[in-house]
């Protein structure tokens, strides 16, 4: 990611010198675009392990760019793109011809940072959403890193960066103007160096794991919460006997980055928290929430508006959230489809990874590979109670997916390691 956000900044400060040059914004759109697909195919070559991965990251980059084309040329791509992208749209644009409205708009950082994005590179939203193809494929690089850190064949790393460069939602959040991919990103990034610390117990891959995570929390608040699950990792994790260990001794640890993590958290509470900076003047947390949008609403009666609605309600908006079981009106037969597919994907992952969980401890990582999945249990638990249709729900839960996939990938290993290795002690005894 350093070499793509050192051309992007390079890009942005030439961009001022030589949009002026161009007679339309057509030709410096297409020569931008140009210019950048060559230059990312070099990155891909030079982080791609082999030739297959290789091919893998291609070939989601030129998906992703021709649905670009198509949601921008043809048709708004369903089922997200649509009324949410035209305002953040409009939100940069404001901010571009008005750099005072800066904090006026009301959609929060994403559209600041498309605001940002068109002072630095002009008004141009092919470009804002090339950029998102581009984080896009960049997330789907660190997650084959990730598994190859896990010491993952490279036929198990090979199934799980295909299926997250071509599952459906990936393919459909990516080339459209929404925070999610950038979201994404964060959370991919998080996950990578959650490993890497359990690996080399570096201050610069713990910065890197909360920095990503933050990231991703700044274009979502409702992520805030896992903020405390990496906390208590960093803080317990035994490199020595790689396990948790909760001892008074690790207490000194875990205030140390209290202080830290509270302090930039504090410091930028008005980023991270702007979902909820309307909870002081009417003491309702959830009242932003997108309970009844999209055409697609789910347990339109179970509102929760207080601490006993919350626990009371939890695990039942949570299997909704996770599983999106019918909802009680549709929006079209398309989003049916797109809906069903989506949902009995994630049934099927959490319910081999509920089977299979015994076998974690029988690997090396397995206590960074548990707090993924404690970190997606406690996210869906929060977005379950704040999301109350399918469309919102599949959005969220992408954002999720990483921490899902990386750690039933490599349960599914450790346990046919297991299995064989019974196995082949069987077939000796006999």
């Amino acid at each position: 990611m350093r070499p793509i956000l050192i051309v992007v900044v390079l890009e942005a400060l030439l961009s001022q010198l030589v949009r002026p040059l161009f007679l339309t914004s057509e030709g410096y759109v297409a020569t931008v675009l140009a210019i950048n697909s060559v230059l990312l195919m070099f990155y891909l070559l030079r982080q791609a392990e082999t030739t297959p991965l290789f091919l893998i990251f291609v070939t989601a980059f030129l998906i992703r760019l021709t649905l670009m084309l198509v949601d921008l040329e043809l048709f708004r791509l369903p089922p997200h793109s649509g009324d949410d992208t035209e305002a953040f749209h409009l939100e940069g644009l404001l901010i571009y011809t008005d750099p005072t409205m800066f904090n006026e708009v009301v959609r929060g950082s994403y559209s600041k940072f498309l605001g940002i994005f068109y002072l630095a590179f002009g008004p141009e939203r092919m470009l804002a959403q090339y950029f998102n193809v581009i984080l896009g494929v960049v997330s789907i690089v660190i997650l084959s890193k990730t598994l190859l850190l896990l010491k993952l064949p490279m036929h198990y790393v090979l199934i799980a960066t295909g299926v997250f460069a071509f599952f459906a939602q990936g393919l459909l959040l990516s080339p459209i103007l929404l925070r999610d991919q950038l979201v994404a990103l964060g959370i991919v990034y998080t996950l990578y160096y959650m490993v890497r610390w359990t690996l080399d117990k570096s201050v610069a891959s713990l910065t890197f794991a909360y920095l990503g995570y933050l990231i991703s929390t700044m274009f979502h608040s409702g992520l805030a919460i896992g903020i405390l699950v990496l906390l208590v990792y960093f803080s317990f994790y035994n490199h020595e006997t790689q396990r948790m260990d909760f001892e008074a001794s690790k207490v000194q640890r875990l205030l140390v980055q209290v202080v830290i993590v509270g302090f930039i958290v504090y410091s930028f509470q008005d980023v991270l928290f702007a979902k909820f900076t309307h909870v002081s003047e009417n003491g309702q947390l959830f009242s932003g929430m997108s309970y009844d949008r999209g055409g697609s609403a789910y347990l339109n009666g179970l509102m929760v508006t207080g601490p006993s609605d919350m626990v009371l309600y939890a695990p039942l908006r949570m299997i909704y959230f996770l599983f999106s079981p019918f909802p009680w009106q549709w929006s079209s037969v398309m989003n049916i489809a797109i809906f069903f597919a989506d949902a009995a994907f994630y049934l099927l992952l959490c319910g081999l990874t509920l089977m299979h969980l015994k076998y974690l401890k029988q690997h090396p990582l397995g206590s960074v590979l548990l707090f993924m999945l404690i970190l997606f249990m406690v996210n869906a638990v929060i977005f379950g109670l704040g999301t109350g249709n399918v469309g919102t729900a599949i959005r969220h839960r992408y954002k999720l997916f990483p921490m899902l996939l990386i750690a039933y990938t490599s349960i599914h290993y450790i346990r046919y390691q297991v299995l064989h290795h019974f196995e082949e002690v069987e077939k000796r005894a006999e």
